[in-house]
């Protein structure tokens, strides 16, 4: 039989042990989602003289990939962005992975695929006017 002081030890102890594996389950899930290495970031190319500059930074997030848009917007406060097959200069219209829009300079998105295939070549992130128009590109990069 447990006396009190041991019944209040033997409570601490079993508190101590969940916290303990709480603590490790919050480590774990966050490794899941950081970086695992240093982000790879390229200069966008500004198009038809919108005055849209910035970089496309990418994450390694462990068989996913962290795509972040940072541009001076020039007054395109909304922009769609995608990663399109092919490169800027020959681009397929028909996007491979939607990106979140840019809005008011910046965009932040996960795409479902490792960053080597990303970067595997003959893709590329394509910056659009507005939802309106498609069809006017502001900013582009080739995926390198």
């Amino acid at each position: 039989m447990f006396t009190p002081i041991r019944r209040a030890a033997a409570e601490a102890a079993s508190f101590q042990r969940l916290f303990a594996l709480i603590v490790i389950g919050v480590l774990v899930l966050t490794a899941c989602v950081a970086p695992t290495s240093a982000p790879r970031t390229i200069t966008l190319r500004t198009l038809n003289d919108s005055g849209v500059t910035g970089t496309v930074s990418f994450s390694d997030l462990g068989g996913k990939t962290g795509v972040d848009v940072e541009v001076s917007a020039a007054g395109n406060l909304d922009m769609p962005a995608h990663i399109h097959p092919g490169t800027c200069d020959n681009l397929t219209p028909q996007p491979k992975f939607p990106l979140e829009n840019v809005k008011n300079g910046a965009s932040k998105t996960v795409v479902p695929v490792p960053i080597d295939e990303l970067f595997a070549g003959n893709l590329a992130v394509n910056i659009h006017h507005s939802n309106d128009d498609l069809k006017t590109y502001t900013a582009c990069v080739d995926i390198r």
